[in-house]
């Protein structure tokens, strides 16, 4: 048998159907792996790594006396599955291969994947041949010749992958972990260290305080207006920018008419086709579509598993000699791009643009198939494809062609000049929109010529500071600078962002992750530079080359770890105290408005509020959203009233929400319970705000005494006030009780979501969950529930109140959830029945049930049902038992009839309508009570 291991279960899917040609593909699974079978072959995705590198027991331990930080530079390393059942449905495989092919990425993470793959199966089958597939877009003819073309293993290119495994856990666990507990952070608040994050945090860091440290300069722009033929141009001074603004005047000033023609320089530019695709280049160009990094990169793998470009991880920038351009341009012949495609072949360049970069191991990122819209399925993809498509067709594209015109002017002693272009030849500009070049037509202009002058302007400007980070930039930097790989840039800033340590995009750092920035930089400034990132990212790039092996990086990575570590424990007081400092800083936005001390963002578990430092002696708080969704974070912002920093949520791969001062929403969002008193009014709401008193509880809480004092009224009107404040406080927790319930038994919908159903059931007077229970569904469709939705929302309702009635009576908890379990939760229901059948449908005995149901008989003011012993339950039951399945029993015997002789007396039809049990099998069992009974 022949097993191939591809990376992922959909690569493993188009895999075997690309193999299998007309034989018919079998799809299993066994436990979370599918499989997919054909002739002698079976095909199986991984997903990702299936095991990880971890630190022997006894490392995870945070405060081992025994493992401190520095101790986890040389700990032993062990590898450990994480996907269980994969692994043993790979190796239940494998012990039956006779040939095993790894057909994971082409690259150094594929590699290590199919490394930990093969010795997997190796512990299993110490003999069956393996080797490796090795392709770069996942289409029939490249999956055919890679699995023709099987070679082995590469190694060097795993250990390479490995060595950064290793490394990047050792001095993310170690560094990580020291900072954490230095600055007393808890689990939900540790400071993370990396060996790329750091440096790549440091660059957004500096370029933050390059913006705060600039200091504009003023300048000076000389332009003038004239017209030629009735069409107006506009010339700007040569000189370009004026510093002097006396000398910009002075110039302004002898500009005077007329304005003279003293040279026509005309010229031809060739304007260059762009290069192949690298990813940088991807991403760059994602970017300007409005695609994060991380977003467009995940696309793009989604892209290239379902066939449609090639591998879109890649250094490359050279497209191989086995691209052949004409052959390949013939899959756009028809369909979305049939008009370009046309026009391609009519501007086809003799040899493709060449980029920079040249490797061997993958293509530039291209196009491997047509596909409309449809097939791409979301637009976010579609517009990725769409510009992998055109950027193809630009590369292979000839160059376009200008006509440049330069006009110089003489106007009085000053010189000015007109600059204008125009597209001879557009070449790869009529298939490429993302790259503008706007032409600017100017009318014919004569040496010696004389033009009015129409008007003259001085405009006053001043110098910008640097620009923030984009993510593309970054990662354009990041690739400069030898900082991460092709595949982990994108990744680098998701963590960031992730940790809260840098928001926005353009980017800028949070004031943590200044905080760790700054802090790292004073005591251990080497963690913040690329110098040594960059220099373990070659000796690891050696080890894929065969110049370098394993054990020497890692020994180098810990020589350079331990001298790190030596710099942090000389200073860790220091640093302990200083990221206290900063840190505290992170969360104080500003003073408390009943006491003064400062105001923090705390957590508990999944809450988050505003809090006073100077609890319990102050009680002052303002309810956040819950954590899930969105961590709070101090924003710059400062509210004019309050003098608060505004607050934002912000959860990975989801806009920031902007809160805003949080004593500004705090009020707002209890003005309208506040107005839900009949007394109360909006001058009174800013009186119980000037006397902070912010929420309803907070009034009842004051008591009529000091309320009276407060507010400057009688003690009778504030006791009033108290007993409207505590309807009001019920009504709320009704209307929370409400958005629970329906949180909880209503999906979700695009325009419907928990809090709109919630509001429109309320506008309609079901303010609470009994309310809803008595509600016609007709009622909630308003709430833009279907009508199936609306039914099942009542009855779900009106379930939930009979249970908590019952409960309320006095039935016990276990018991009642076998009633429930039952269909017996409406307490009318409950007493209308004979407790035989009770017995019977539930399991609970007759004598606890007759109990139960005289608690709720006498709750309700209605007669109890017959009460029988277990004596006369069981010796009426028992011979019935014998000759009637028990779901004819249940429904008798909740009738009343539960033994031979109630069956002998009980009328056919009216125990017919009663039980829905069919007449003829009611009349065979009353013959057999009859039999019983004359015995």
């Amino acid at each position: 048998m022949h097993l191939i291991i591809a990376e992922k279960n959909i690569v493993a899917e188009r895999v075997a159907a690309f193999l299998a040609g007309k034989a018919k593909v079998q799809v299993t699974r066994d436990g979370a792996a599918a499989h997919y079978v054909f002739d002698d072959t079976v095909v199986m995705g991984l997903r990702g790594h299936v095991v990880e590198v971890d630190f022997v027991e006894g490392y995870n331990n945070w405060r081992s006396v025994e493992h401190p930080p520095r101790s986890l530079i040389n700990a032993d390393i062990i590898k450990k599955p994480t996907e269980k059942k994969i692994v043993g449905a790979m190796q239940k495989f494998a012990k039956k291969a006779t040939r095993v092919t790894i057909a994971t990425d082409y690259d150094t993470e594929g590699e290590l994947i199919g490394k930990e793959a093969y010795e997997l199966i190796r512990a299993v089958n110490a003999k069956v041949p393996i080797d490796r597939a090795r392709f770069s877009a996942i289409t029939k003819d490249e999956i055919v010749k890679s699995i023709q073309e099987a070679t082995a293993l590469d190694f060097n290119l795993a250990a390479a992958g490995e060595s950064r495994q290793i490394i990047d856990l050792v001095w993310g666990a170690s560094l990580t972990r020291f900072l954490s507990i230095t600055a007393h952070r808890g689990a939900d608040s540790i400071l993370s260290v990396g060996r790329v994050q750091s440096p790549t945090l440091a660059m957004i860091v500096d370029r933050e305080r390059e913006i705060e440290a600039f200091v504009p300069t003023k300048y000076w722009m000389l332009s003038l207006a004239t017209e030629k033929a009735g069409i107006g141009v506009e010339a700007r001074h040569i000189h370009g920018r004026f510093t002097d603004p006396a000398e910009a005047k002075a110039a302004y000033e002898a500009t005077k008419a007329p304005v003279k023609v003293t040279d026509v320089i005309t010229g031809h530019k060739i304007d260059r086709a762009p290069a192949p695709l690298d990813t940088t280049a991807l991403i760059v160009g994602a970017s300007r579509l409005g695609i994060s990094a991380s977003y467009a990169m995940n696309r793009a793998e989604d892209l290239y598993m379902r066939g449609f470009i090639s591998y879109p991880r890649t250094d490359n920038t050279v497209y191989p000699k086995s691209l052949k351009i004409a052959e390949h341009m013939e899959i756009f012949a028809h369909g979305a791009f049939a008009k370009e495609a046309g026009y391609v072949k009519d501007h086809l360049r003799s040899v493709p643009t060449r980029g920079k970069k040249e490797t061997t191991d993958h293509p530039p990122i291209y196009p491997t198939s047509h596909a409309n819209r449809e097939e791409i399925g979301d637009d976010v993809s579609w517009k990725l494809y769409e510009f992998i498509v055109r950027r193809f067709f630009a590369t292979i594209c000839i160059d376009a062609e200008w006509e440049t015109l330069k006009i110089n002017l003489q106007a009085g002693f000053e010189p000015y000049t007109i600059t204008g272009g125009r597209i001879l030849e557009p070449g790869w500009r009529g298939v490429y929109p993302y790259s503008k070049a706007e032409e600017n037509i100017l009318p014919e202009f004569t040496v010696g010529e004389t033009l009015p002058l129409l008007s003259k302007n001085s405009e006053e400007k001043e110098t910008q500071p640097p620009a923030r980070y984009s993510q593309s930039r970054l990662i354009q930097r990041m690739e400069e600078l030898g900082l991460g790989t092709k595949s982990t840039r994108h990744e680098v800033i998701s963590k960031l962002a992730g940790r809260k340590y840098i928001e926005g995009n353009p980017m800028k750092p949070t004031i943590i992750g200044r905080a760790v920035t700054e802090s790292l930089e004073e005591f251990a400034g080497t963690i913040t530079e690329p110098t040594m990132t960059k220099t373990l990212e070659e000796h690891m790039g050696d080890i894929a080359g065969g110049k370098n092996t394993i054990d020497k990086v890692l020994s180098e990575s810990r020589k350079m770890l331990s001298g790190i570590f030596d710099d942090l424990e000389k200073n860790e007081a220091a640093i302990g105290r200083d990221l206290m400092e900063r840190t505290r800083e992170e969360q104080t936005i500003g003073p408390c408005p009943v006491c003064g001390k400062p105001l923090r963002i705390k957590r508990v578990g999944s809450s988050q509020f505003i809090g006073c430092s100077g609890y319990p002696d102050c009680t002052f708080n303002a309810g956040l959203p819950p954590a899930t969704w969105g961590n709070a974070v101090k924003m710059n912002e400062v509210c004019e009233i309050h003098g608060l920093n505004h607050v934002q949520l912000l959860r990975k791969g989801a806009p920031a929400w902007k809160i805003g001062c949080p004593l500004c929403s705090h009020i707002k969002s209890n003005t309208d319970a506040f107005l839900l008193m009949p007394a109360m009014t909006e001058e009174g709401v800013r009186k119980l705000n000037a006397a902070h008193i912010y929420t309803v509880s907070e009034l009842i809480s004051r008591g009529p005494a000091v309320l009276a004092k407060n507010l400057g009224v009688t003690t009778s009107a504030a006791e009033k006030l108290i007993r409207e404040a505590e309807e009001v406080l019920a009504l709320l927790k009704k209307r929370t009780e409400l958005k629970k319930f329906v949180s909880k038994n209503v999906t979700p919908k695009r325009g419907r979501g928990h809090s709109k159903v919630s509001a429109a059931l309320i506008s309609r007077g079901i303010a609470d969950v009994e309310a809803l229970s008595r509600a016609d569904p007709q009622d909630l469709l308003e709430a833009k529930l279907s009508e199936a939705e609306a039914a099942s929302l009542v009855a779900e309702a009106k379930s939930l109140i009979n249970i908590t009635r019952m409960k309320e009576y006095g039935v016990p908890a276990i018991t009642l959830k076998k009633y429930v379990n039952a269909g017996f939760d409406d307490p009318e229901k409950f007493v209308s029945v004979h407790p035989a059948g009770l017995s019977l449908a539930t399991g609970v005995s007759v004598a606890t049930i007759c109990n139960h149901q005289k608690l709720v008989a006498e709750k309700l003011c209605r007669p109890c049902p017959e009460k029988i012993s277990k004596a006369a339950f069981d010796a009426g039951i028992t011979p019935l038992k014998k000759k009637a399945d028990p779901e004819l029993l249940t429904p008798l015997a909740l009738a009343g009839v539960y033994s031979p002789e109630l069956l002998v007396k009980a009328d056919v039809k009216t125990l017919k309508a009663v039980t829905g049990i069919e007449e003829k099998q009611i009349a065979d069992l009353q013959k057999y009570a009859k039999k019983v009974t004359e015995k």
